[in-house]
């Protein structure tokens, strides 16, 4: 099975799974960092990579961070040459979402690492929407302003 890491600034990735864990139920080989006012992102890259080994039971890791450029994403990139160097099959995932974890935890047993990490970004992208405008234009309206 695909191992999952969510790492973030703060509480964020643990409230992430919290959520999951409504929706989805109890999983394992899911996990969860924090970036916490002060850290060392040296630190942190070494505690991603310590967990990635942990995770990986021979599927890959998809590891999902919060924001693209921010330090856990840094943290994580630095790990690169080193899973490269074990021959670890592992996907970094930025811009994480409820619905990217979801997909995630719940199609990991039946994908590829490949897949799984698509499906996510898919199911991100799918689940971005401006409701007033969708309930707006299902209405008919031609109006934005008629909800």
């Amino acid at each position: 099975m695909i191992g999952v890491l969510l790492v973030s600034h703060g509480k964020m990735a643990e409230g992430m799974k919290d959520s999951v864990g409504m929706i989805a139920g109890a999983a394992e080989q899911f996990e969860t960092l924090a970036l916490v006012p002060g850290q060392d992102v040296n630190e942190l890259k070494t505690n991603i990579f310590n967990k990635s080994k942990e995770l990986n039971t021979g599927d890959g890791v998809l590891i999902f961070v919060d924001l693209f450029g921010a330090s856990p994403y840094n943290a994580s990139m630095r790990c690169v040459p080193e899973w490269q160097e074990l021959g670890s099959k592992v996907r970094v995932i930025t811009g994480m979402s409820l619905p990217m974890v979801v997909t995630a935890v719940c199609n990991r047993e039946f994908s590829s690492l490949d897949e799984l990490a698509n499906d996510s970004v898919e199911a991100g992208k799918e689940n971005i929407q401006d409701a007033m405008a969708v309930l707006a234009a299902s209405s008919g309206s031609s109006d934005g302003d008629d909800y």
